[in-house]
This record gives structure tokens, sequence and C-alpha cells, in this order.
């Protein structure tokens, strides 16, 4: 049976995850966590993503994010090879280390896409691994990141706490967020009492911001519409780097499958844009895109 075809959209916040292959720990050593954390950033940086939010457990992880190109599945998948061959090379093993492609939940209403941005934060306290009081010191979310807006690189921290709670990326804002999440805890198991309500509205009013800051939405586009709009931008990536390498007019249908300079051109666009195996493939004339990636893959490989 073939694969459900996924609903991408470049509308609304997506909270994305994945388990590691039979449950296993691969993230347990600090060394693995940061080794993830730095092929998110990578793909979020390639694929344009908006990173609201992020917690990396000991045998999964949860993302909270935006993706204004409509592109979920190609930074998803970049990632976790990414992470994955690392992962294998390091520890000689082979197999597949994540359970499934990934999973996640497209929320258009902001209520929801507020639940599953506390939902990311407090996971590695619900899990029992640190206390609410230890986990904006706990390095493997990014709340770590809170209270020190220089350090956040590129989690949209602050103007997630604006979209999702209306508050403000300052001293007071950050105190109402940790309000908020540490009676969402207590919610768990009771309700609030009248006191600790009216200590949260206190706090909220103090942490508010003036005016409502929506999140900014892109325009509706199909999938269609959106995949083109990438290939005009590829194309004019594709187009620089052949004037780089001074290639401009040269018939790559005339070279062999396995020419150097083709490989070269291929793994100098995939640096500067996310552009895909197959196209590349068929402007390269390199035959199939497995076999462009085994290419790129084997002249990685000899300059290491």
């Amino acid at each position: 049976m073939s694969r459900r075809l996924r609903q991408l959209s470049n509308q609304g916040v997506y909270h994305a995850y994945n388990r590691a292959e039979g449950g296993a720990f691969i993230f347990r050593k600090d060394a693995a966590k940061r080794l993830f954390i730095r092929a998110l950033f990578d793909a979020v940086e390639l694929h344009q993503w908006i990173l609201y939010a992020y917690a990396v457990m000991d045998n999964h992880f949860h993302l909270v994010v935006s993706t204004p190109l409509g592109n979920l599945d190609k930074g998803m998948h970049a990632m976790q090879s990414d992470f994955a061959n690392k992962h294998k090379a390091f520890r000689q093993e082979v197999g597949h280390v994540f359970q499934s492609r990934y999973s996640a939940s497209h929320f258009r209403l902001l209520a929801s896409a507020t639940k599953a941005f506390d939902y990311v934060h407090l996971n590695p306290v619900r899990a029992k691994m640190v206390s609410l009081e230890e986990l904006d010191r706990y390095p493997w979310t990014s709340l770590r990141c809170l209270r020190c807006p220089k350090s956040r690189g590129c989690v949209s921290l602050g103007e997630a706490l604006g979209y999702f709670h209306g508050l403000k990326d300052d001293a007071d804002g950050w105190s109402a967020y940790v309000e908020k999440l540490r009676l969402s805890l207590i919610m768990d198991d009771r309700y609030m009492t009248d006191e600790e309500l009216a200590g949260l509205v206190r706090k909220v009013r103090k942490g508010s911001l003036r005016e409502a800051r929506p999140r900014p939405m892109a325009v509706n586009q199909t999938r269609e519409e959106l995949l083109a709009a990438h290939k005009d931008g590829w194309t004019k990536v594709f187009d620089q780097v052949l004037a780089a390498e001074g290639l401009v007019g040269v018939d790559f249908s005339v070279m062999t499958k396995s020419d150097g300079r083709k490989v070269r051109v291929a793994a100098k666009v995939r640096k500067l844009c996310p552009a895909t195996s197959v196209w590349l493939a068929e402007r390269l004339f390199t035959g199939s895109a497995s076999n462009l990636r085994r290419l790129m893959a084997a002249t990685k490989g000899s300059a290491d």
C-alpha cells in the first residue's frame, strides 16, 4: 500500500515529532543532543522555517514550527537524515535510527498552536527529567534561552511569546510565561485556587503587550504554486553557481554522468538552497537522483 500523502501548507503552525526506532535512547548522551540541535538549526536556516520551540528527550524530539515555503517534509527529511547518518557513522551501526518519517499536527487556530508551544516546553518536566524551577537551565529545550535573547540563534522565542500568549519579550513577560507553565502543571492534578489565579492575572497584566501581536500570515498557496516558486529560486541559485564556476552555456548532456564538475555544481547549489536531488539530476544529466546523491556523498567523503 502506498503511503498517504501529507497535507503540507505554508499556513498555520506545525507540531512535528518523532521517536527513535524501538524507543532506543539515541539522545541519552549530551553529544547526541548537540548533534541533533545542530542538524535542526541547519534545517531551519536552509528551509527558511520559523522555529518557535523544541525539546530533545532521550528517545524522541518535539518541534513547533511554521513553514512559509510549505516544505515541512523536505526540512524534516534533511534534518533527520543529517543526524541519522552522523549518528550511525559515529556508532558504526546500520539500519533505521527513527521509527517513521515523522508525525505532525497542523494548527490553523491560535489556541491549538499555543497548547502545542507550551506542551513542548513542559515535556521534560512531565517526564520528570527536571523540575519547572530547573527548566530554564535545562540545555535541551528552547526555554533555556528565554531569559537570554542573545543566545537564541534561530529560535523565534520572543516572537512566539507575543503571538501565542500576548506577552512582552522582557523580564515581566518571561515571568508571566513561566507562571503560566507552572499553573498548567498544577492543573494536571487540580484546579488552581483563587489566590493562584489572581497572582497569574497580576503577572500577565504586567507582562502583556499593549496591543496584540498577530502572527504574520503567508499568502495561501497550493503545493503546486509553492513548488513553482521554489524552482524559480533554485534556478536563480543554479545560474549563479554556473557563472561562478565558468560553466554558463555548457552542455551537461554530453558529459559523463559522474563528471566532477557536475558534482561540484550540485554540492554548491545544495549549500545555498534546498533544491531537490531529482531537480538537480535533471538539470545536470547525472542519471537518477540516487546516483547524484551517491556521487555527492563519495566526493564529500574523499574531501574529509
